[in-house]
């Protein structure tokens, strides 16, 4: 009897202890549980009904809500405007007035030029437009002044239709491009030297600039009683050169009659050795015009 009673005494005080132990375990738990969110644990256990506490910035961003990215800068160039507040632009090379020619579609910047005008200027069409001998073809006669021919957008008019084929523009003949100044005031405005060079030819109604490395520039239609260069000079970029104006003459010194323009014609040299013999072929630089045009409306 005395030895089943103690029996029964053992087996209580087991349960007891086995229930301190299970007790024990459960307030580790808690402990450990508790300690673990105070430290900013795993976050997928963080309370997100909460206000933030009044030590928390007021604009911190709840943690349920994404964080809105800053803006991505805008790195498209803004437009540029000439010193009237029109804004430039052209049409793509190639793209010739219709019934004008088959045109050249030449996308090269072929060197870092100084625009070959002092003030603002114009691409476009000499023949074609008003003022120009087959202007009627497109709807457009009258005078060379018209507004219409001092606006943008500008538009190529390399291997235009002229009365002569050429070898680079079969079917064309114009291998050069024509920049009208800022209006139609003859004798006013300036057309100056795009590179570091030397007068390699004056004759008729053009001056040749040559560079060191072999490009040759034309300038056409200058009023040749005016220049402001003569042949052997040396000249600087941006120095002018002389006038626009309207002189053009055939070999036997016939004027012939044209608009006031500067007709600009670009020969690239493919050779670099001084040793060989230079081989210079006529470029279409509609877009060495464009970025230096650009270049020079943002003061660049």
């Amino acid at each position: 009897m005395t030895d089943h009673r103690r029996a029964q005494r053992g087996n209580v005080a087991g349960k007891m202890l086995l229930a301190l132990i299970i007790l024990a375990a459960f307030w580790g738990l808690f402990y450990w549980d508790l300690n673990i969110r105070d430290a900013g644990g795993d976050a997928s256990d963080a309370v997100t009904d909460e206000e933030p506490g009044e030590d928390a910035p007021a604009d911190d961003p709840d943690d349920d809500e994404p964080e809105t990215p800053d803006e991505a800068p805008d790195d498209a160039p803004a437009d540029v405007t000439d010193e009237t507040g029109a804004v430039f632009s052209y049409l793509p090379v190639g793209d010739l007035l219709p019934e004008s020619g088959p045109g050249f579609a030449d996308d090269t910047v072929y060197r870092d030029i100084l625009f070959p005008t002092a003030g603002r200027a114009y691409l476009n069409s000499q023949v074609y437009r008003y003022g120009g001998y087959y202007g009627a073809l497109n709807g457009m006669e009258g005078g060379q002044c018209e507004a219409q021919n001092y606006e943008y957008p500008w538009q190529d008019t390399f291997c235009e239709k002229r009365s002569r084929d050429q070898d680079l523009c079969p079917g064309g003949g114009h291998e050069g491009l024509d920049i009208r100044p800022a209006d139609c005031t003859k004798n006013a405005h300036l057309a100056v030297a795009a590179e570091d060079a030397r007068v390699v030819d004056v004759r008729r109604h053009w001056v040749t600039l040559q560079t060191n490395d072999g490009t040759l520039y034309n300038y056409l239609h200058l009023n040749m009683g005016a220049l402001n260069v003569s042949l052997g000079d040396y000249v600087s970029k941006g120095d002018p050169i002389g006038v626009i104006s309207n002189d053009f003459y055939k070999s036997d010194g016939t004027s012939v009659p044209t608009t006031i323009h500067l007709h600009f014609e670009m020969y690239e040299n493919y050779v670099t050795d001084g040793d060989d013999e230079p081989l210079f072929t006529k470029v279409n630089p509609y877009l060495t015009l464009v970025a230096a045009y650009d270049r020079k409306l943002r003061d660049e």
